[in-house]
């Protein structure tokens, strides 16, 4: 992808995206390195001691590389649409013994103060953030540490909120990254586009460098 070094640093074909839940893992990571892409580590789902070691891990090989957080989203998880969910899915529980129609709804910040610590305190060359904006104050510190700061956004609007932060770069996310949108509001999703067209919307929206995603 041209214009990667204003990115991220380095100039480079390709990103590998950070996928949270195991997909991504330093073995993952250290190989795209290997292959000539940059890779990102996925700091969602675990505890900032795990990410704390991935980092070390991969910062051992030597190559560049950036780490991924979920952003807190402001937007309340319904409970009916989680009941629904959870009855809708019920039946994958059964061979391992979970009831999973009868599962509590949680929710959490994802460990976000402890994680923001840690690469304050460790800087990485690249931190991203998925579904949703960082405060300000986030976004400053981490640059002044070091950091180049990237945004994930799925619309014009929501490009040009994250240009107003002051952020180094956005990733255009169409919603066939993954199967869905990071969106800031996902109880009121964005219009889905083609990926070349919400690129280019977001980058004559905001002027800023973009990397596509989906």
């Amino acid at each position: 992808m041209d214009g990667t070094r204003e990115l991220l640093g380095v100039d480079v074909p390709v990103v590998a995206a950070p996928m949270g839940g195991g997909p991504t893992t330093t073995g993952l990571a250290a190989a795209v390195g290997v292959a000539g892409a940059f890779a990102f580590l996925a700091a969602g789902y675990k505890t900032p001691e795990a990410v704390a070691a991935e980092i070390a891990d991969l910062r051992a090989g030597g190559r560049p590389f950036g780490v991924n957080v979920f952003v807190p989203t402001p937007v309340p998880v319904a409970e009916a649409e989680f009941r629904r969910y959870a009855t809708r899915i019920a039946a994958e529980g059964t061979p391992y013994g979970l009831d999973l129609a009868a599962a509590a709804r949680t929710e959490d910040d994802d460990h976000w103060a402890a994680k923001l610590d840690l690469l304050l305190a460790d800087p990485v060359p690249v931190v991203s953030f998925t579904f949703g904006l960082p405060p300000e104050p986030v976004v400053r510190d981490l640059r002044r540490a070091g950091s180049r700061v990237l945004v994930t956004v799925t619309d014009p609007a929501e490009a040009a909120a994250a240009a107003d932060l002051g952020v180094d770069g956005l990733v255009a996310q169409s919603g066939a990254a993954g199967g869905h949108l990071g969106t800031f509001t996902p109880d009121a999703p964005p219009p889905l586009r083609p990926l070349p067209d919400l690129v280019a919307l977001v980058a004559g929206r905001t002027g800023l460098p973009v990397l596509g995603a989906g």
